[in-house]
């Protein structure tokens, strides 16, 4: 029988795009009975995370963080494991990242206040959001203000790559994420290479490349769903077999965004104790950094 999963480590806070402070995620942990978890958010580590990992009673509490790249011209994200927050090259790699989304937003948001009658301007949403403002944030005021039905269909018309109003956002080269996140003490893992908008044997051949550049993990368990014909053909097994090709440690979670955000799966993929303790091994070895 296959062994009971003890750790989340793909996790979404107020910091970012999740609906939950970390003091909740903790307690959704706890009633899951998980071991361990990873607070992942989007080009950002939240203030109360000051250790590389925490101990919050019985619950391990991984520093992690989630970042956009570029691998052939492509978004990727890479997740980072167990990073010192309070390293400067990480801050200002996340600064960067975060200073690309304003960009964006505020090209965004000026589309959908033409196309739509959008009645918010980019200073009053940030105001408004708990966390870095993001296409979530908008699409749930478009539904406050009635141009839409739902935060599903504000995505599928207009603030998915192919909606409407879809404003593509810089990305920074992924070998410097890659550099970047291991040089802060870090394990660095691509994030669901089935999520991927590139065919199979691309992503493949990007995995090759962002190994031979550092990277140390990819995200196998992972709640893919239905085959969707934007990304890769990539599941859980094939997720596997890359890893096992290219030496990489096993990563899993669940990308759960909190209670009431649709994506509310805390504990229900992610990884065993075995697998995790590989993973454990491997942020040991690199740290204390030399």
């Amino acid at each position: 029988m296959a062994e009971s999963i003890s750790s989340d480590l793909h996790l979404h806070t107020l910091a970012s795009d999740g609906t939950d402070s970390v003091t909740r995620r903790i307690e959704q942990a706890r009633t899951r009975g998980l071991e361990t978890i990873a607070i992942t958010d989007h080009d950002t580590i939240t203030d109360e995370l000051t250790d590389r990992i925490e101990r919050r009673g019985d619950l391990g509490v991984v520093t992690g963080v989630e970042v956009r790249a570029d691998c052939f011209d492509t978004k990727v994200e890479i997740l980072g494991y167990y990073v010192d927050p309070t390293d400067e090259a990480l801050g200002e790699l996340l600064a960067t990242a975060r200073g690309y989304r304003r960009e964006r937003n505020a090209t965004l948001v000026d589309r959908l206040r033409e196309a739509t009658g959008f009645d918010a301007t980019v200073d009053e949403l940030r105001a408004e959001s708990d966390g870095i403002l993001g296409r979530p944030h908008l699409a749930r005021r478009m539904v406050d203000e009635g141009i839409i039905a739902s935060v599903g269909a504000a995505f599928d018309e207009y603030l998915a790559e192919d909606g409407a109003c879809y404003v593509p956002m810089r990305r920074i080269p992924a070998e410097r994420v890659l550099r970047t996140i291991r040089e802060a003490g870090g394990v660095a893992s691509l994030a669901h290479p089935g999520r991927i908008a590139a065919p199979g044997e691309t992503v493949a051949e990007m995995v090759e490349e962002l190994a031979a550049h550092g990277l140390d993990g990819i995200e196998v368990p992972y709640p893919y769903g239905e085959a969707d014909d934007r990304y890769a053909d990539i599941g859980v097994a094939d997720a596997a077999r890359l890893a096992e090709t290219h030496g990489l440690v096993e990563t899993g979670g669940s990308d759960c965004h909190g209670s009431g955000s649709g994506k509310f799966r805390i504990g229900s993929v992610g990884l065993d104790s075995a697998s995790l303790a590989t993973v454990e091994r491997l942020a040991d070895d690199r740290w204390p950094l030399p």
